[in-house]
């Protein structure tokens, strides 16, 4: 199990990449979108392109959004490894 105490301070920017540990594959964050209409308990999601054999669609890359909250728990748990792009 990985660190939950800090999971606040896991900032998301769109340019950002995470790459999935086990396959190689990197996913490119494009645009944070809420999934909801309430402003209130907004339920926050990020578009993300990701590329690899793995994820080809009919040649084309494939793009899937991840809940802001799923992918912090990938990062602490270490699916994913968030590469800041500044």
């Amino acid at each position: 199990m990985g660190d939950y105490n800090n999971k606040h301070d896991i900032v998301f920017e769109s340019g950002d990449f995470v790459v999935d540990t086990q396959y190689n594959e990197v996913g490119l964050l494009i645009y944070r979108f809420n999934l909801v209409d309430q402003t209130i308990s907004a339920v926050y999601a990020w578009d993300i392109l990701w590329s690899g054999y793995r994820y080809l669609m009919g040649g084309q890359p494939r793009r899937a959004p991840y809940t802001e909250e799923s992918l912090k728990n990938m990062i602490i748990e270490g699916v994913l490894v968030l590469y800041k792009n500044n």
